[in-house]
């Protein structure tokens, strides 16, 4: 479901190559019911962020940069979040988009081992943008691990780069990227910590205290 689309504003080129190598992921496409959209201009005023959960990641800001559009595997990168442990992923945004109306777009969840975790992909209109995606359907990622962006076949995207350091939580900028490290893809994770093993015994000893309490 499309919230909001705003004008699209036109790609950039970078020279460089990303280092290191893709990693072979699924592509699961969600249906529309299971997410919604919001799109800001690259150069606009960003007023989706306080309606978020709270951040683990960020590396959102500007100025952008980006390859031309490709089909396939377009970049990857790693992320190392303030979270103590697992994520229960409500929002991720990114900065980017597809060239084609109805473009398809995944993005892969993997640990350090390189493992995959989890992934989700949209279906996007055309045009690049800061990209909210507000996800209704549980996506469980690791705290600290790598993203891969992948466009589907038939179709063109771009995931954009920036020098600007993340805001929130590090990354290693000898892994994927662009120019030697010296720009990194744009994205940010929101959500809520999975809960651990004691506290949801916890929170059913309190449900069932409740109940007690209501006969």
């Amino acid at each position: 479901m499309m919230k909001s689309v705003l004008c699209a504003a036109a790609g950039l080129s970078i020279a460089g190559v990303a280092t290191a190598a893709p990693i072979s992921g699924d592509f699961n496409l969600l249906d529309p019911s299971e997410y919604t959209l919001t799109a800001t201009p690259l150069d606009g005023a960003d007023s989706t962020r306080g309606e978020l959960d709270p951040s683990f990641y960020s590396a959102i800001d500007g100025p952008y940069n980006a390859f031309s559009p490709a089909t396939g595997d377009i970049g990857f990168d790693d992320y190392s979040s303030i979270a103590a442990d697992d994520i229960i992923l409500t929002s991720f945004r990114f900065v980017g988009g597809v060239a084609e109306d109805d473009g398809t777009m995944s993005f892969q969840f993997f640990n350090a081992d390189e493992e995959l975790v989890d992934s989700f992909g949209v279906t996007l209109p055309a045009g690049n943008f800061i990209w909210t995606i507000t996800l209704n359907s549980e996506v469980i990622i690791p705290a600290n691990g790598i993203i891969q962006a992948s466009v589907g076949e038939g179709f063109t995207g771009q995931w954009f780069l920036g020098a600007t350091l993340p805001t929130i939580g590090t990354n290693d900028n000898t892994f994927g990227g662009a120019n030697g490290g010296e720009l990194s893809h744009r994205f940010e994770l929101n959500g809520v910590l999975v809960p651990t093993p004691g506290a949801v015994a916890l929170l059913g000893m309190a449900g069932f205290a409740a109940t007690r309490r209501r006969r």
